[in-house]
């Protein structure tokens, strides 16, 4: 592509590009948002709640990036319209890269400026970024892929109400948007976090341990 970026930033300057204008971010408007647990070397949170809670994390897998919400309803919200300008800069492999949104956040079109946007059911090859929800997987292998290669991949959804389908000791392993983002050491969790209007910190949070945890990461290594 032409016009390449940088394939890769610290932890630290990834995240002022990302929070860059930002001073609060409004998470009341839609349901209650999931934890997010991160336990990948280049994984990092952007909002934490004042309970510890991960609401916002990216990381960095191969060429690619990430970059992932705790609901998806924020990829639709106006509250949001900064932050996800940021974080779509941040993801594309070049200046000139295609974006691919998905079909249920066609009013992410409207509120981001892109020109080069297409809205997509699926997702393909040509994208250089591809806005999804967490709850289907069957291109999974070809979205890991493709992020491994250097594309973008903005992702949003909650994984507590597919734990009171599927079970909640299921969630890590089988949760359709773990299998995406657990590459990137980035995990949706079946626990809900608070929603609040939660300050947007100058300097990147730190990464609050979940000790209740532990059990499930043994699950995943089993």
């Amino acid at each position: 592509m032409r016009n390449l970026k940088p394939l890769e930033m610290t932890p630290t300057e990834a995240y002022r590009n990302l929070i860059k204008g930002l001073n609060v971010l409004d998470f009341t408007e839609h349901e209650a948002p999931c934890q997010l647990l991160l336990n990948g070397d280049k994984a990092f949170p952007i909002v934490v709640s004042p309970k510890g809670e991960v609401l916002i994390a990216a990381s960095q897998y191969g060429k690619g990036r990430v970059v992932v919400i705790s609901h998806e309803g924020y990829l639709k919200s106006h509250n949001f319209t900064s932050f996800l300008q940021n974080a779509l800069e941040w993801l594309k492999p070049s200046h000139d890269a295609l974006i691919g949104i998905h079909t249920s956040f066609d009013l992410l079109l409207k509120i981001i400026h892109e020109k080069k946007v297409q809205s997509s059911e699926e997702f393909s090859d040509c994208f250089g970024v591809y806005c999804m929800n967490a709850y289907d997987d069957r291109q999974c292998r070809d979205i890991i892929m493709s992020l491994k290669r250097g594309a973008g991949i903005l992702i949003g959804g909650q994984a507590w109400t597919w734990s009171h389908q599927h079970g909640f000791e299921n969630v890590m392993a089988e949760f359709p948007g773990n299998k995406v983002t657990r590459v990137t050491g980035i995990h949706f969790t079946a626990n809900i976090a608070e929603a609040g209007i939660f300050p947007v910190t100058k300097e990147m949070p730190m990464n609050p341990v979940f000790v209740q945890w532990v059990s499930q990461f043994i699950l995943l290594v089993i």
